[in-house]
């Protein structure tokens, strides 16, 4: 993410949150999420999500179909998927029609056969109807949002089954490939690679192909109108869209191959075969997210904001968490390395901002409470001690092992989890051994205990 809204806290950049309904009932066993208990279904291994989907900007209706190739980790007679609203008209698997019903954000399918352990299958939904916001704890909306000329979709932390049935796990991470069909006169943007556009009956169909593995909740997809344009990816493919409102202001997006170039000098190669950027004018929402390859920004963002979502294809998106409450592995990260990178483009030294930030009085706690590494609750999810306290637990590793040792572990940690998921206490192993001491006492106090941390 990530979620983001401006705050006067120095350059730091607070986070906002979100969520909804799910769970894994039939046929797998729960996701083990303790802020979205329903979410996912441990039954069976997403490989790949096939998405075709028509949209109809005058009446805000869908008409789609997603096909998933599965492979099965039980005996399965029954599996479920996360999916909100929308109208399913028929569920194939194997080619064989399937019974269905819905229930709690679940579609509950039950195939013609019992799916053996180990078997791969595949899963067709076909579904149509106008898909739906989702409001989150904190009263911010993901999911799928109307615009004034078009729709703005994004899923962190699960609102991506508003528009795409799916296993709708943090740890389940699968390709993606899209065909989104829009009045010719907009463009439709998602996630990956862009195939040729293809134009029928004044319609056009955008094609895009998301390769390497990720997660559900990291899915974009933008319609509406401006110019799509290739280029300026910091050595990879890139397509960027902007809103024509935002035309005078994409100074930030000229930052993009430089964050590229910084970032990966840092902590390892880009992750991904493409890059780009999508601003939208989007003020309902209001926040940047950092969708797979192609972060969404609902303003015109400034170059702090770009490197923050930029450090996120490494941290959240390449190298995902297993558990929303670890999200400090993302905010945290993504926050120091917005500030590491302003250090080294003639911003303030981290210590500087570190200092300053942590002026906050201990009376203040909205800013220290709850501790990064322990929200709480999803409410909490997206919150300025996520970030700010989160990248100063950063700030303060360095201070103790030094600046080498903390990029090292920060590089071995992008690199070794690269495609997977980490917890925060494998993080703290990492460290440890690249350091040769005992951090125990200093993640306890920045990542654990309420209140200000001392010094």
């Amino acid at each position: 993410m990530t979620r983001l809204k401006l705050l006067l806290l120095c350059l730091l950049l607070t986070g906002l949150g979100s969520a909804a309904l799910a769970r894994a009932d039939g046929g797998g066993s729960t996701d083990n999420e303790p802020f979205f208990p329903r979410a996912g279904n441990r039954g069976y291994d997403v490989s790949s999500y096939t998405v075709r989907l028509r949209y109809a900007p005058g009446s805000g209706r869908v008409r789609a179909t997603t096909t998933i190739a599965a492979t099965a980790q039980q005996s399965l007679s029954r599996f479920s998927l996360d999916l909100y609203g929308l109208h399913v008209s028929k569920v194939m698997v194997d080619g064989e029609g399937a019974g269905f019903h819905r229930g709690r954000g679940k579609l509950k399918v039950e195939p013609a056969r019992r799916i053996p352990d180990g078997t791969s299958f595949m899963v067709a939904v076909s579904y149509d109807g106008r898909p739906r916001r989702v409001i989150d704890p904190d009263g911010t909306s993901e999911g799928w949002n109307r615009t004034d000329d078009g729709a703005l979709a994004v899923g962190e932390p699960d609102g991506t089954p508003a528009w795409i049935p799916c296993n709708d796990s943090l740890t389940d991470k699968a390709s993606f490939d899209f065909a989104i069909t829009v009045p010719a006169e907009l463009t439709a943007v998602a996630n990956g690679w862009k195939r040729p556009v293809e134009h029928s009956g004044g319609l056009a169909t955008f094609g895009w192909r998301q390769r390497e593995p990720m997660a559900p909740y990291l899915a974009l997809l933008d319609i509406g109108r401006g110019t799509l344009v290739s280029g300026g990816g910091g050595g990879h493919p890139a397509w960027t869209l902007v809103d024509p409102r935002y035309a005078g202001h994409q100074r930030a997006l000229k930052s993009l191959p430089t964050a590229i170039h910084f970032i990966s000098s840092l902590f390892g190669p880009y992750p991904f075969e493409t890059a780009g950027s999508v601003v939208d004018y989007a003020p309902h929402l209001g926040y940047a997210l950092e969708t797979q390859t192609r972060p969404i920004y609902a303003f015109a963002p400034d170059v702090a904001t770009l490197v923050h979502e930029t450090a996120h294809q490494w941290f959240g998106d390449s190298v995902g968490i297993e558990r929303w409450p670890e999200i400090w592995l993302n905010e945290g990260f993504a926050t120091w390395t917005q500030w590491f990178y302003a250090e080294h483009h003639g911003g303030p030294t981290v210590a500087k901002t570190f200092l300053r930030l942590y002026a906050t009085p201990a009376s203040d706690h909205a800013f220290w409470d709850p501790p990064s590494g322990r929200p709480g609750t999803p409410q909490h999810l997206f919150g300025s001690s996520v970030y700010a306290r989160g990248g100063m637990a950063l700030q303060a590793l360095r201070e103790e092992i030094g600046t080498r040792h903390l990029l090292t572990a920060m590089r071995l940690w992008a690199t070794g989890h690269r495609y997977a998921n980490g917890t925060i206490a494998e993080f703290e192993a990492l460290a440890e051994d690249v350091a040769g001491e005992n951090l125990k006492p200093l993640f306890r106090r920045w990542l654990y205990q309420p209140g200000k941390p001392p010094l």
